[in-house]
């Protein structure tokens, strides 16, 4: 079968957790690595990055966008890219069309359009999310929606978000979970615990760095030993303002003893931390799912998250993690000090995190992807 994925806003073989790279660069490299194993996978993206062709795997940037200029921006080279696509691809040889994010949605839409080949749409992020509800990006997802053949969803919380906001017939939703790269994300059990926190993710307000501040603040009154580690480089129109914002909060709170930013880091260097590590700090408002919670249980690290949507289906409180309204409440600050204190607990609780993970196989993602594209081929 030959397979085009496009991920146009976003350069899915580079780094993760800048810009505009996260999640969705982990699912598409993923996927595309595991189905070019017996499939011609071509991956294609504005954002500037190097091409490259291993064997049945081919990435092309066609380099007309930088990767930290905003996500709004990118908009405006749609038009382009539709043109110069026609001119680095033969897009008639490709079977099915897997497009990530709105915006490569609407190119998927053309394609199918003009040379009547199928396209699985997968969101990854929704404009019902954004504040103030962004009515024209919405409106773009629902016309997507409605024009693929199917719409994946890898929680039962986006599947009904979907249907529900979209007006999407739900016998065209199809859930599929994303998966670990336990190759990757594996724990080492020669190397200590230690008191350390992480928050993993761009530097957004969406994704809730202050709340976390503000709970490191309020820990410190019962438990003084413990570092937390930022990880993620600014991203949007005002993550600059926004890490600004969060440093001069650490200084407000003296927390500079217990706070790292740590920037951008491969995924190597984080599987580092997390192995050392104790407790995954998730704080982002909304979310389709949340890779990083189900990596950090793979090597054996509970998540407390205060998201109430899809992480409900991830973490199962007090088994691998806590779910909570708010993270500044006593009995959060009592439970957390437990969990870093008694070994024996967190013990329990790492077994735990590392059986939940088993849920989430890649092999098992791409999978159902493959029935999915099998279908819309021959439908």
């Amino acid at each position: 079968m030959n397979i085009l994925q496009i991920s146009y806003h976003t350069a899915p073989f580079g780094s993760v957790g800048q810009f505009d790279s996260g999640g969705l660069n982990v699912y598409v490299q993923q996927i595309s690595e595991h189905l070019s194993q017996n499939h011609n996978v071509t991956v294609i993206t504005a954002e500037k990055a190097e091409s490259f062709k291993n064997q049945n795997l081919e990435f092309c940037s066609l380099n007309l966008f930088e990767p930290d200029i905003p996500t709004d921006d990118k908009e405006i080279h749609l038009i382009e890219f539709n043109k110069r696509l026609e001119e680095v691809l033969d897009l008639k040889q490709f079977d099915v069309i897997h497009a990530h994010y709105w915006m490569s949605g609407l190119i998927a839409k053309d394609i199918s359009n003009k040379y009547n080949i199928p396209y699985i749409f997968t969101s990854h992020s929704l404009g019902v999310f954004l504040e103030g509800y962004n009515k024209e990006r919405a409106d773009c997802e629902k016309i997507v929606m409605s024009s693929s053949q199917f719409v994946t969803a890898s929680t039962e919380y986006e599947e009904t978000l979907i249907s529900e906001s979209y007006q999407v017939d739900k016998q065209k939703i199809k859930q599929i979970k994303p998966g670990v790269d336990y190759e990757l994300f594996s724990p080492d059990p020669s190397i200590a615990r230690e008191n350390i926190f992480l928050s993993v993710g761009r530097i957004q307000q969406q994704k809730g760095q202050l709340e976390t501040l503000r709970f490191l603040n309020s820990f410190r009154e019962i438990e003084s030993d413990f570092k937390c580690y930022f990880v993620g480089g600014p991203s949007g129109s005002s993550g600059e303002e926004y890490l600004l914002e969060l440093k001069e909060n650490v200084k407000d709170f003296s927390l500079e003893s217990h706070v790292e930013f740590l920037g951008n880091l491969p995924q190597v260097d984080i599987r580092n931390l997390l192995n050392r590590a104790k407790l995954l700090i998730h704080t982002s408002q909304y979310e389709t799912f949340g890779l990083v919670a189900i990596e950090a249980n793979s090597m054996g690290v509970p998540v407390i998250t205060t998201n109430n949507g899809s992480m409900q289906e991830i973490i199962e409180n007090k088994v691998n993690g806590f779910l909570v309204d708010r993270l500044d409440y006593d009995n959060v600050n009592f439970s957390i000090k437990n969990l870093i204190n008694d070994n024996q607990y967190f013990e329990q609780i790492m077994i735990n995190c590392m059986e939940k993970s088993k849920d989430y196989k890649w092999e098992s993602t791409v999978y159902r992807l493959l029935d999915l594209y099998q279908e819309a081929k021959f439908s």
